[in-house]
């Protein structure tokens, strides 16, 4: 059959195939691969981001299990990286085209997005008047520098310093950069060599109503005394909080350090003002945190500061990642909040101030 001058030639079934592998052709780094080989190219990139998909979810679902394994208690603080890591499985998705596997990433970003937006949100008030400012230093058995830890207390205007794992020494080289004129008061156990000595140092009066000093109580081998401090316009109960690290084979100890510390803050409900300060080595990603902080407010996620990291600092190769400071109250305003690393301590101090009620 002739072809017809100016008419294109006839099409046939082939030539559709080949219309569309040239269409699809625009789209792929290698042209010269076949339907075929792409069909499978894109199959393996569905399954990996389905498979890194379902690790961040299993990793992120873990801060629902309450669990005193140890790679669980581990896992449990990684929830930042959980959800940056489905925020860059999203893009991949989006920018790979992978639009069927992109909606299960993005719904389980949003899931992510959703569990960590309250930290981001303040609730602080600013203008208020602060009546009290306290401020929780780990400070790695005496090791921290005591130089700049009294600054840090200066330039905040701290009215009562909680010490966790303080030492003899440590308090020593406190009052030779004049803790001992600043802090008229002090209460507590300084232990040499270990990290059970706990100190509060206060420049406003200190009532003890009990030492912390019995392990079957506090669930710790930690001291957590528990007082009353006199702030000119009213008092404050305070709560030292320490439990056991959760190191392999001390998980369940460290499980009850923290069932006790929320049995503490459910017997004094109502009771006026209360702070909880201290090293609670948990996070939120933990729900024995979660269950204790139950009707607290925490000063540095009232501040809506986000990711908050107060550990590790010195001495360790990892950044700092996980919030295992916190300042928790009821019965007060917060006013303003905030985090300081000092050298020579693995732990960032915080701090909050504090206006109480009726101000």
């Amino acid at each position: 059959m002739q072809e017809v001058d100016g008419a294109p030639p006839p099409s046939g079934p082939g030539d559709a195939d080949d219309a569309h592998d040239s269409e699809y052709t625009e789209y792929t780094d290698d042209p010269s691969a076949g339907p075929g080989r792409r069909r499978g190219r894109r199959r393996w990139l569905d399954v990996a981001i389905a498979l890194v998909l379902l690790v961040l979810v299993a990793v992120g679902a873990l801060r629902w299990l309450d669990s005193t394994a140890y790679l669980v208690v581990v896992l449990q603080t990684a929830g930042p990286f959980v959800l940056i890591g489905l925020l860059l499985l999203t893009v991949t998705a989006l920018v790979l085209r992978r639009w069927v596997t992109a909606i299960p990433v993005a719904v389980a970003l949003a899931v992510a997005v959703a569990v960590a937006a309250p930290g981001f949100r303040a609730s602080t008030s600013p203008k208020a008047e602060a009546d009290l400012t306290v401020m929780s230093a780990n400070v790695w058995v005496g090791a921290a520098n005591a130089n700049q830890l009294m600054a840090a207390v200066r330039f905040h205007a701290v009215d009562v310093l909680v010490l966790v794992e303080a030492t003899p020494a440590l308090l020593r080289r406190l009052d030779a950069e004049g803790a001992r004129d600043y802090f008229t008061q002090r209460e507590g156990v300084a232990r040499p060599g270990t990290f059970t000595g706990t100190m509060v140092l206060s420049r406003y009066p200190l009532s003890v109503r009990s030492a912390g000093t019995d392990p079957s109580v506090e669930g710790t081998q930690s001291t957590q005394p528990e007082l009353d401090v006199t702030a000119p316009n009213g008092t404050v109960r305070l709560k030292v909080a320490h439990p056991t690290a959760p190191l392999r084979g001390d998980t369940v100890e460290w499980r009850a350090g923290l069932r006790a510390l929320q049995s503490w803050n459910e017997r004094h409900h109502g009771d006026g003002p209360v702070v909880m300060a201290g090293d609670f080595n948990a996070s939120y990603g933990h729900p024995g945190m979660r269950d204790l902080a139950e009707g607290l407010d925490d000063a540095q996620l009232t501040d809506g500061e986000g990711w908050v990291r107060t550990w590790p600092f010195a001495g360790n190769r990892l950044p700092a990642f996980v919030q295992l400071d916190h300042l928790l109250s009821r019965g007060l305003t917060v006013v303003s909040a905030g985090q300081v690393a000092i050298n020579r301590a693995d732990h960032a101090a915080v701090w909050a101030s504090y206006a109480l009620p009726g101000r």
